[in-house]
């Protein structure tokens, strides 16, 4: 889902930049998109797959991997870092997430 979602925000942004007379709001929005949307992407599916599920430790790898097939369709390869930030966010997100199920789960006991 976070891989599709990725793909269809930066698929957005490539189609109106193709129909954008100014090349200012083109760049303003790709920073809009990889510095706030994505993150936020990420932390928020992070956040509730922890509380659904619990503490997995493929949220390490899941947002990067994700960002790697838009991330060569639409950026370069200086794009790169942002994957491994997100992934660090979308982590730390799902930590709290999983920290919110245990809590629930210990309460059900």
């Amino acid at each position: 889902m976070l891989f599709g979602i990725y793909l269809l925000v930066l698929s957005a942004w490539f189609s109106l930049s193709r129909v954008s007379d100014s090349m200012e709001i083109v760049k303003s929005l790709v920073f809009l998109i990889l510095l706030a949307i994505l993150p936020i992407l990420a932390m928020a599916f992070g956040a509730w797959d922890g509380a659904k599920e619990g503490l997995s430790l493929l949220w390490l790898l899941a947002p990067f991997v994700c960002f790697l097939a838009p991330m060569y369709l639409f950026l370069n390869d200086s794009g790169l870092i942002y994957g491994v930030g997100y992934s660090l966010l979308g982590f730390a997100a799902h930590g709290l997430g999983a920290l919110a199920y245990r809590e629930r789960a210990r309460r059900q006991e």
